[in-house]
Order: structure tokens, then sequence, then C-alpha cells
């Protein structure tokens, strides 16, 4: 990002990702081109790689939230990014990225039960490259935001 307008951007889109350019103009202090310029730099640019939606998961279905930490093998025919792209495909993934230190890739995924939890977990197992997978699950009300992963 190379400006402060940049900045304030983003921070309100990652706040909200549905929030119109006229409302980011409004609270800038800008015009709705000029925001409207600059998102679309920013995403020129690779700054702001896609948008999202925040859902209730269990009004629509979802018990639990499940977390995948994958180990990775080292050879020719896979690598780590290979993995990434089939995960961010998968339904139920709601988060994917690479991660440094004990694991690889962090992934987490919205399970309708624990049967869902573990047909996820042997999905992910079969990857080509997935030499280890550890897992927890967690229920409630614990909110999963975008804003709280800046990927």
């Amino acid at each position: 990002m190379s400006t402060p307008l940049d900045k304030e951007i983003v921070d309100h889109l990652t706040e909200n990702a549905r929030t119109s350019f006229r409302q980011i103009a409004k609270k800038t202090d800008k015009s709705t081109d000029t925001i409207i310029n600059h998102y679309t730099n920013l995403t020129e640019n690779g700054d702001i790689r896609g948008s999202t939606v925040v859902v209730d998961r269990e009004k629509i279905g979802y018990e639990g939230i499940a977390a995948f930490e994958i180990d990775v093998t080292s050879n020719t025919d896979t690598n780590s990014d290979q993995i990434l792209e089939t995960l961010i495909k998968m339904p139920n993934i709601i988060v994917a990225t690479k991660t440094v230190g004990e694991h690889d890739i962090l992934v987490l995924a919205v399970i309708h039960d624990l049967k869902h939890y573990q047909e996820i977990s042997v999905d992910i197992s079969h990857i080509k490259g997935v030499k280890n997978l550890a897992s927890n699950i967690w229920s409630g009300n614990e909110k999963i935001m975008p804003k709280y992963f800046i990927i």
C-alpha cells in the first residue's frame, strides 16, 4: 500500500468487506471516484486479493470449526503451494495459509458434526504431499472473522 488513503480503504474493507465505495468516500472525505481508483490500483497490484462475508455458522447448519495443522513432504513431485491450492478449493475450508513454525500449513474448516470432521480429515490426508496431520475442533459461538486473518 502506497498511500495513507490506501491503508484507510483496506482498514474499512477489513472491518466490513461489504462497505460501499460511497460510504468509504464519505468517511475519508474523498470522492467516490477517488476511492474506486485507489481500490482498482490495490487489486491490480495484488494488495487486495479478494473479499468475503461473515456468516453465522450455526444458522447455516454447522456445529463447529476444525483446525488442521499440516506437515508437507519435501520432494520434487509436490510442494506446499500445490497443496494449499487444493485445500483452498475444498468445500468447507474457510482459511488455508502457510505457516512458519512447527507445521507447514494451517487450515480452518466449518463442520456439521464429528462424522463430517472425520471425512474432511481423510480428504486432507489423501492430498498428495501431506505427510502428517494434526487437528482440533471446537464448538460454541466464537467468531471467525476475516479481519482476524490477514493472509
